[in-house]
């Protein structure tokens, strides 16, 4: 027989059999008395199925959804004028961001970075069992919106 045609036949029978079902099997009991007892079911409830996974779960929710959008907008604004200010003579002021700042797609994935981790932040708060992190979840992204903003807006001042 050709060997280019056995070893298609061979992985289809193995795809075949690794995709049918194995279940256990039903074991007869050991004595012959008849069962008096009813089944004893478990106490505990189901446990949920995972929803997204490290990266996606933040954005499920929808208010952290929105407030990632807004901060996303907040911060294409000050990354723009940043660079128009530092493409003019200026520079960055901030030592934690100037790293960053003499490229573009440095400065992008690092505003993505900080967009991403104000969502995770204000979604592990909202879904926190201390009353007053769960009250103020808002917080983390709200601030970090008005400090963009205001970057930004402080940077179109100097552009003028």
């Amino acid at each position: 027989m050709n060997n280019s045609l056995v070893w298609p036949a061979q992985l289809a029978l193995a795809l075949l059999l690794f995709s049918a079902a194995a279940h256990a099997q039903d074991m007869p009991a050991q004595n012959d008395a008849p069962v008096t007892e009813a089944p004893v079911k478990s106490v505990l409830p189901e446990k949920p199925a995972p929803r997204g996974n490290f990266i996606t779960r933040p954005f499920y929710d929808k208010q952290v959804t929105i407030l990632a959008g807004a901060n996303a907008g907040a911060a294409v604004l000050d990354d723009v004028a940043s660079r128009k200010v530092i493409d003019a003579g200026g520079y960055e002021r901030n030592p934690l961001i100037r790293p960053f700042v003499h490229n573009s797609g440095t400065l992008a994935a690092e505003s993505v970075a900080e967009v991403w981790l104000m969502a995770f932040i204000g979604d592990r708060m909202k879904r926190s069992s201390h009353p007053i992190l769960h009250k103020v979840w808002w917080l983390p992204q709200t601030l970090n919106i008005a400090a963009k903003l205001a970057g930004g807006s402080y940077n179109t001042v100097l552009l003028n």
